[in-house]
């Protein structure tokens, strides 16, 4: 059977699958992703185009307008871009950075399109109603009368999760770009783990050991901070812009203060790794807050710094 008419089969398949059964979409969507992206190695411009004509069109009969939006937004257009890129030679890590901001481009199209709709007004009943189901389970579990009695107040208590609620609410954006981001990164790591054997050139990850954020993000960090304090006194739109950033960039610096962490570990020996474990280990279960901040800070001072030096004598 032709490799185009594999990679048709393969890929409407998990198309459908991700639109037909809602439990399995974050796992179909990043298999789809991951062969549109593999595509890349095995077909020509021509034929890798009408491959993601294909499941375009198939994708909008079956779903409709609005699940295609979706669907290209966090998985499609990434994945295409990624997938030419492959094609061109590009590398997993050119694949990536491009995938990354073809992302953020369709996700910010879609929270545009989607509080333009009234969308926003959607996920504030749905916040609203798992607050109320929040609150109705602590009660017929018994921990409003736990918290009464450590002196709380059944109105505070209530305003507390309402608190949480609109925090979500005001971290939306935040919440689906990070979707996006571990989208991106699952299904290129995906396609790199099924042709690891395969044209070694493309789609070549480095261990996880050697990855280092770019120096260009501890901006992204900067700006954040500045809009989140400058906004501070009121709660403007400017703090929420800014707390959102930095949310996004808190899970991208952890991934790479435990890529950092993970290089230490391989070369500290004897008694220094066994302490080093020891100490890690006692910090994630008593102060689970303050290990994610320390992996945030590691990954961003590690790519100011090149903290890793020491230990080789070299740059990573």
């Amino acid at each position: 059977m032709p490799t185009f008419l594999i990679y048709l089969i393969l890929t409407v398949l998990a198309g459908l699958v991700t639109i037909a059964v809602p439990a399995l979409t974050m796992i179909s969507a990043l298999l789809w992703g991951a062969l549109l992206i593999m595509a890349g190695l095995h077909l020509d411009a021509k034929k890798l185009l009408t491959l993601f004509a294909a499941n375009i069109i198939i994708v909008t009969v079956s779903g409709g307008t609005a699940n295609l939006i979706y669907l290209l937004a966090f998985y499609g257009i990434p994945a295409m871009v990624m997938g030419f890129l492959t094609l061109k030679q590009g590398s997993y890590y050119d694949a990536r950075r491009w995938g990354t901001v073809a992302l953020i481009a369709g996700v910010s199209l879609y929270l545009g399109a989607l509080y333009q709709s009234g969308g926003g007004s959607y996920f504030a009943q749905q916040v609203n109603e798992m607050v109320m189901q929040a609150s109705s389970y602590y009660e017929n579990q018994g921990w409003t009368q736990i918290y009464q009695q450590a002196g709380l107040t059944q109105e505070e208590i209530n305003q507390t999760l309402q608190s949480m609620g609109l925090n979500i609410l005001h971290h939306l954006p935040a919440i689906f770009y990070v979707q996006g981001l571990l989208a991106v990164f699952l299904m290129l790591w995906l396609a790199s783990f099924f042709t690891w054997n395969q044209h070694a050139s493309r789609l070549k990850k480095k261990p996880f050991a050697q990855e280092l954020m770019p120096w260009e993000l501890v901006w992204l960090v900067n700006l954040g901070l500045a809009l989140w304090l400058l906004g501070w006194d009121e709660h403007s739109l400017t703090y929420y812009a800014g707390s959102n950033i930095l949310v996004i960039m808190a899970v991208i610096s952890f991934y790479y203060g435990l890529a950092s962490l993970v290089f230490r570990l391989k070369y500290e020996r004897g008694r220094g790794r066994s302490w080093m474990i020891f100490l890690l280990a006692v910090l994630a279960l008593f102060f689970p807050l303050s290990a994610l901040g320390f992996l945030c800070i590691l990954g961003i001072f590690d790519s100011l710094l090149d903290l890793r030096k020491p230990f080789t004598g070299q740059e990573v």
